[in-house]
């Protein structure tokens, strides 16, 4: 299991690679994220934990959204595949993502944690 950041990238497709490092990019770049590696892959955390990105087979990922079922109502797209709490968008490196949706579901998961 990666230990770092550098052995995760490592580990990756190509594509999963590019896929990642775009994702990483676009998450890192807001104010207040910070990434941790936590059980071998890339957490972000708002002060709590907010999402992370599980490589899949065939040029996938996974984005896992820790309060996905407080999500799941507002973006019926995710999908928790029998977990109580995760919830998560399979995203295929061959193919356009929608970052729009992908930064409107951050933000909304940030929302959740954020102190009132």
């Amino acid at each position: 299991m990666p230990k770092s950041f550098s052995q995760f990238q490592d580990g990756l497709t190509s594509e999963q690679l590019g896929l990642f490092l775009y994702l990483d990019k676009i998450f890192t770049e807001i104010e207040g994220v910070t990434r941790k590696m936590r059980y071998g892959v890339p957490f972000y955390d708002y002060g709590q934990w907010i999402c992370y990105i599980n490589p899949r087979p065939k040029e996938k990922a996974e984005l896992c959204f820790l309060d996905g079922n407080k999500l799941i109502s507002h973006y019926p797209i995710l999908q928790t595949k029998d977990r109580k709490r995760v919830a998560g968008l399979t995203l295929d490196a061959n193919q356009d993502i929608d970052i729009e949706l992908i930064l409107s579901i951050f933000d909304t998961a940030i929302l959740l944690v954020k102190p009132t």
